[in-house]
C-alpha cells in the first residue's frame, strides 16, 4: 500500500528549476501475500536466466577466439596496396594505406549548402534543439514497522540536446513542456567513392569512419536566401528561432526554448589498417571453416601490423566476455536479492534486525552468486575445451571449498573467543565476590584458620617524613593429617611472607 505526497521546491531564476518533490509512504507489511508475487517472479527470472547467460557467453567467447586464431594463421600482409594482385584473391590480406574520396569532389549539405573540403569523406550536419531536461534523485529511508518512504526531486535545466526529450513523461508537465519536432534534423553525406588503396572501402565499416573534425564556416557560406537571413551565426553554430515563418532570430544569450543551432563537420582523409578477405576490387570478411565464432573483419585508423590489430580484436574479445560475467553475475545476485525479498519485509518490523538482515542477504547473494557463477563458468569451459576446462575446475572447486572452509573456520574462532570472554567474565566476577585486590595474586593454598602473630615494624625515615614498614607476617598452614606425621605434631611449619605497607609520619604532641 502506497502512499504519495507531492511538494513545491521552488527554485531561483534562469535555466533550472528544483521543480517537484514526491513522497512515497510504502507500508509493505500490511499489503497482501500477492504484493511478494512479483519479486519472487523476477528474481526466479533473474536468477535461473543468468546461468545461460554466462555459459553461452564462454561458448561465444571460445568461438570468437578459435576464429581470431583462425584467421591469423592464414593472414598475409601486402605492401603495396595500390594494384589490385590477383594471387591473393579469396584470400585474406592486411594492410595499411590512405583512405581517400577517389572522385575528389566536395561534399555538399542539400539544405544549407554547406560544402566540406576536398576530398572529405563524410560531411556531418549536427542540429540540437534547446529543450527542457528532467533529472531526478531518488532517496529511501526505512520506517517503523517494515514500512519504507522513498523521497524522490525532480529538477529541469534548459539544455541543448540533438535529440528530442518528451516532455509528456515529465511529472511537472506545466512550464516545462518542449516541442513535439524539430525543423532540422541530423543528416549524414558519404563520399560515394571511397577507396583504401587500390581497393573500394567496405561499407558495412563506414560508420566507423568517425574521426571528426569541425568544419571552418561562415554565415555567406549558407546558399539558401531563407535561411540566411534567419540565422544568426556565433563560434561555429548557426542560431534559429523556432518561430520557422517569422524573421525573428535567436543567439546564445537570449535562446528560448525551441531554438535550434545547428552545426558541421567532416571527416578528413587518414591512413588505416585493414584486415580483410580480397573479393575482386574490395574486401569481405573471412569466416572460419565452422562458420563459427563471427565475421573477421578488422579495421583501424593509423598503421599496425597484423599482429597488432588481431591483438587489439582479442583484447574486444576479452572484454566483451568480462562485461558480459560481471552481467550475469550481477543479475544472478539481484536474483537472489529479489527472492529474499519478503523475509527482508517480515524483518523490517524491527528496524535494527531489518537492517542486519538485509546486508545479510546482500552479503550472502553476491557471495553464492560468485561461487555458482564461477562453477558455471568452470562447466562451460569444460564442455568447449575438456582440457582447460578440466583445469578450471580443479582450480575453481577447491576455492570453493576452501571459502567454505575459511567461513567454517571463522566461525570457530569466533566462537572460541566468546567462549574466552565468557570465562574471563566469570573469573572476574569470582575474584569480586571474594573480595580479592586487583593487581595481587591469590596465594598458592587457601589459608584457613590461620593464627597470625603481632608484626614486628623496622622503620626506615624518609626525606619526606614518610616511614616505610616491612612487617613480616607468620602464619600457619591448615594441618592436613598423613600417614607419616606423628600423632603429637598439631600443626604445620610456619609459613611467613613479606608485607610492605606505608604508616603515617609520628607528630609528637605537645
Amino acid at each position: 500500500m502506497e502512499d504519495i505526497e507531492l511538494g513545491n521546491e521552488d527554485g531561483g531564476g534562469g535555466g533550472e528549476h528544483s521543480g517537484l518533490t514526491e513522497i512515497i509512504h510504502d507500508d509493505r507489511l500490511k499489503a497482501s501475500c500477492c504484493a511478494n508475487c512479483p519479486f519472487i517472479c523476477f528474481g526466479l527470472i533473474f536468477f535461473f536466466g543468468a546461468f545461460p547467460l554466462l555459459y553461452v557467453n564462454e561458448a561465444r567467447s571460445v568461438k570468437r577466439y578459435d576464429a581470431l586464431n583462425e584467421a591469423e594463421s592464414q593472414v598475409l600482409s601486402i605492401s603495396s596496396p595500390w594494384s589490385i594482385n590477383n594471387e591473393t584473391e579469396g584470400k585474406l590480406i592486411h594492410f595499411s594505406a590512405n583512405i581517400t574520396n577517389a572522385n575528389e569532389t566536395v561534399l555538399e549539405d542539400p539544405l544549407f549548402g554547406i560544402q566540406s573540403s576536398t576530398e572529405a569523406l563524410k560531411l556531418h550536419r549536427q542540429a540540437e534543439m534547446y529543450q527542457w531536461v528532467e533529472k531526478s534523485k531518488t532517496r529511501t529511508k526505512k520506517t517503523s514497522g517494515g514500512g519504507k518512504t522513498k523521497t524522490t526531486t525532480y529538477s529541469y535545466s534548459k539544455q541543448w540536446r540533438d535529440h528530442l526529450v518528451n516532455s509528456n513523461h515529465f511529472h511537472r508537465k506545466d512550464g516545462h513542456s518542449n516541442p513535439s519536432s524539430k525543423e532540422f534534423d541530423n543528416d549524414v553525406i558519404v563520399g560515394s567513392n571511397i577507396k583504401i588503396g587500390a581497393y573500394s572501402f567496405p561499407d558495412e565499416l563506414v560508420d566507423k569512419l568517425d574521426w571528426y573534425v569541425p568544419l571552418d564556416v561562415s554565415p555567406e557560406d549558407i546558399t539558401s536566401d531563407g535561411l540566411k537571413s534567419r540565422a544568426v551565426y556565433s563560434d561555429g553554430y548557426y542560431y534559429f528561432s523556432k518561430n520557422y515563418n517569422s524573421s525573428s532570430s535567436s543567439s546564445p544569450a537570449s535562446a528560448q526554448i525551441g531554438d535550434q543551432r545547428v552545426s558541421f563537420r567532416e571527416t578528413p582523409p587518414s591512413i588505416i589498417t585493414i584486415v580483410g578477405v580480397q573479393n575482386g576490387g574490395t574486401l569481405g570478411a573471412f569466416v572460419s571453416k565452422t562458420g563459427e565464432g563471427g565475421n573477421v573483419l578488422l579495421f583501424k585508423r593509423g598503421n599496425s601490423t597484423s599482429v597488432e590489430m588481431f591483438d587489439a580484436a582479442e583484447n574486444e574479445n576479452r572484454a566483451a566476455t568480462w562485461v558480459t560475467r560481471f552481467g550475469g553475475w550481477l543479475m544472478m545476485a539481484v536474483g537472489l536479492c529479489l527472492l529474499f525479498q519478503p523475509i527482508q519485509m517480515l524483518a523490517d518490523k524491527i528496524p535494527c534486525v531489518g537492517s542486519i538482515i538485509e546486508w545479510g542477504v546482500i552479503l550472502m547473494a553476491v557471495t553464492v552468486s560468485a561461487i555458482l557463477s564461477l562453477v558455471t563458468i568452470s562447466v562451460a569451459w569444460f564442455v568447449a575445451r575438456p582440457k582447460t576446462g578440466a583445469i578450471v575446475l580443479c582450480v575453481s572447486l577447491p576455492l570453493v571449498g576452501l571459502c567454505a572452509f575459511g567461513v567454517k573456520k571463522l566461525k570457530k574462532k569466533k566462537k572460541n573467543e566468546e567462549d574466552v570472554n565468557d570465562d574471563e567474565v566469570v573469573a572476574s566476577s569470582n575474584i569480586s565476590g571474594g573480595k580479592v585486590a586487583a593487581g595481587t595474586a591469590p596465594p598458592a593454598s587457601p589459608v584457613a584458620d590461620a593464627v597470625v602473630e603481632s608484626p614486628t615494624v623496622n622503620a626506615l625515615a624518609l626525606p619526606e617524613g614518610q616511614i616505610v614498614a616491612s612487617v613480616p607476617v607468620v602464619a600457619s598452614e591448615p594441618y592436613v593429617p598423613s600417614s607419616e606425621t606423628p600423632h603429637h605434631q598439631s600443626s604445620a611449619p610456619p609459613y611467613q611472607s613479606t608485607v610492605t605497607v606505608e604508616v603515617e609520619p609520628y607528630v609528637p604532641k605537645y
